[in-house]
């Protein structure tokens, strides 16, 4: 008898510790393997409101949904455009300032309507004279057709020629002054490195200037085999060149040029 209460005290002892041991009714065993990371639920007292920062350079962004395929290259122009108009309204950027076009005369205008038409009418007869030729004709009947049709029109070439010749002047003198690009000063080590990406371009260069006196005596096989080989032999070089001189660009940007000075052209 004492044997049997004492196995039925220590069961009931056990039972209720088992049931203290729960976090909340019906939870079960908590796996305590790993301790649990502090993830709040909400944001931390003072942090309401804030979100986070955008980019410092929104056109990267633009930029990697055109190579994700989210937006084309017209959509992407068009949100560029939008957003240098808004850094130009809140004087973030400053956009030199384009001449004023001058007004040509009512005779000039005429003149160029007259040309316009004229060389219109060319152009249609001469498509039209190719048309006959067939949609077999080879390139060198449709060379030789176009040849044919420019001698026997030769003498309304040369009046339209004139024609254009007579108000040149005139068209030139209605040109706005180019304003004078302000000029930018690299420093010796930006200058360093700009030659040194221009000798890997000629290097290249030259390297493909060989492969392609190659390819005068040798078949349509063997020149994609070499055309093939060229590639795999400078992939190397064209990525660092191209990676190069973006990463240089930028670094011209950065450091030199203004809004007034445009961008740089490597």
């Amino acid at each position: 008898m004492k044997k049997y209460l004492i196995t039925l005290f220590t069961t009931c002892f056990l039972f209720s510790t088992f049931l203290f041991a729960q976090s909340k009714p019906g939870a079960g065993f908590k796996d305590r393997s790993k301790p649990e990371v502090s993830k709040p639920e909400g944001k931390p007292d003072g942090a309401i409101g804030l979100e986070k920062p955008e980019a410092r350079k929104p056109f990267e962004k633009i930029k990697q949904a055109i190579k994700d395929g989210k937006i084309t290259q017209k959509e992407a122009v068009e949100k560029i455009k939008l957003i240098k108009d808004k850094l130009a309204e809140n004087g973030d950027i400053r956009r030199p300032q384009r001449p004023t076009k001058g007004e040509l005369s009512e005779e000039v205008k005429t003149q160029l309507d007259g040309i316009k038409e004229k060389q219109e009418a060319l152009h249609s007869e001469l498509k039209e004279s190719l048309a006959d030729l067939g949609e077999d004709a080879t390139k060198e009947e449709i060379k030789a057709a176009a040849q044919e049709f420019k001698e026997a029109n030769k003498e309304r070439f040369e009046a339209i020629k004139s024609e254009h010749e007579a108000i040149r002047e005139e068209l030139k003198a209605s040109r706005p002054a180019r304003p004078e690009r302000p000029q930018i000063e690299l420093s010796e080590e930006l200058k360093a490195k700009v030659a040194n990406l221009k000798d890997k371009r000629e290097e290249l260069h030259q390297a493909q200037k060989e492969m392609l006196t190659t390819l005068k005596d040798a078949s349509k096989e063997e020149r994609k085999v070499i055309i093939e080989q060229f590639k795999e032999n400078n992939k190397a070089k064209h990525r660092e060149i191209k990676e190069t001189a973006k990463a240089l660009k930028e670094e011209i940007r950065d450091q030199v040029e203004t809004e007034a000075t445009r961008t740089s052209d490597l």
